[in-house]
């Protein structure tokens, strides 16, 4: 059943896309080391029954480093920050820069952290009536260096950072009762290695091309890891234009990771891939997942999506095609703030056979 508490991101939107705060060209000059600069911000206002309202604001500068040619990607740096009412805080800068014709890209985040997550149990079996969440505070950093070596060809190094402290579990409750590693506070130190395949034409908006990129990382104690484990993760992404204007977006993840992965860290449906299930509410080592997505312009700056979804959760990989399968869909509304670069807010509702849940943030979802 809705709940009509979680209607309120969707009448936030009409009224923060009409205070967009920047959207505006700013010339620089020629001993800065950017071109083209370009900045937009807006206000946020949500609410979901996790955190209960959530204020802040979100900001996206796109420009050329010095020397790009205008004819390649775009780099562009995020910064968002927000309160809510249950104390938390989020502080995140997700970031991409590209050089050298492309050749040289430099990804990541540098985030901070104090926030719940929804907790049901381990394996596609988890109960919905045993939900409770558990309280984390800690800093995030991901990086990748990555060099193109054959055309649309990438290949580089990967590294993540999360360094959990104040952990908080239910007293009494299935978390503290079970046996997953990561119970106390600890550090994830990953490096890995990393490859990809990319020709689509927009990061913000791809209308054709395919994006691929595998992952293939293991914790490091010389680097101050609490855990000992490997995962990979396989993210297949592909676009087609199916009229004027209207794009076929879908998105096939395959991930899989040791059984000493801390549960903070392992595979879960609920993510941008499955929206529409509680985020979190199916997690296990590994992770079989599918998305289909249909983008359609509706009038003006606005546009809309309709999309679906299959996944599944296992202890193991070759236990994928075998576990039991959990599908959603739902709709969404887009805004364009950024038209030189395709840049859009995005609100989606989607439902799974256990309710709907709003989502609100900026770039599409894959």
């Amino acid at each position: 059943m809705i709940n009509l508490n979680r209607i309120v991101p969707f009448v936030l939107l009409c009224f923060c896309t009409n205070f967009i705060m920047a959207q505006k060209k700013t010339k620089v000059s020629q001993d800065s080391i950017v071109d083209h600069l370009k900045i937009s911000a807006f206000p946020v206002v949500f609410y979901t029954p996790e955190t209960a309202f959530g204020f802040g604001g979100i900001g996206i500068a796109n420009f050329w480093l010095k020397d790009e040619k205008k004819t390649t990607r775009p780099s562009s740096l995020q910064l968002g920050a927000s309160y809510t009412t249950k104390n938390q805080i989020l502080v995140y800068a997700p970031f991409e820069f590209y050089k050298d014709d492309e050749k040289w890209r430099l990804s990541g985040e540098f985030g901070f952290y104090k926030y719940f997550y929804n907790f049901f149990g381990v394996g596609i079996d988890s109960r919905e009536e045993d939900e409770e969440t558990y309280e984390v505070t800690f800093p995030r950093v991901r990086l990748a260096l990555m060099r193109e070596f054959l055309p649309d060809f990438y290949l580089g190094l990967g590294y993540e950072f999360d360094s959990y402290s104040s952990l908080r579990i239910e007293e009494n409750g299935i978390l503290e009762a079970s046996n997953v590693p990561g119970k106390q506070d600890g550090t994830i130190s990953n490096v890995g290695l990393q490859v990809s395949y990319d020709t689509r034409d927009n990061n913000f908006f791809p209308t054709k091309g395919f994006y691929i990129q595998g992952n293939v990382f293991t914790s490091s104690k010389i680097l101050g890891s609490s855990f000992d484990y490997s995962k990979f993760e396989l993210d297949n992404r592909f676009y087609q234009k199916v009229g004027e204007k209207q794009v076929l977006a879908a998105n096939v993840f395959v991930g899989s990771s040791s059984k000493s992965t801390p549960f903070y860290d392992l595979f879960y449906l609920g993510s941008k891939r499955t929206r529409g299930i509680n985020n979190r509410r199916y997690q296990d080592n590994a992770e079989l997942s599918m998305a289909l997505e249909y983008r359609f312009p509706i009038a003006g700056r606005f546009g809309g999506a309709v999309f679906g979804s299959s996944g599944t959760v296992a202890p193991a990989l070759n236990k994928l095609l075998s576990s039991a399968y959990k599908n959603a869909g739902g709709i969404g509304l887009r805004y364009i703030i950024n038209k030189r670069d395709g840049v859009r807010i995005r609100v989606d509702y989607g439902m799974s056979n256990e309710g709907g849940n709003f989502y609100f943030t900026i770039k599409e979802a894959f």
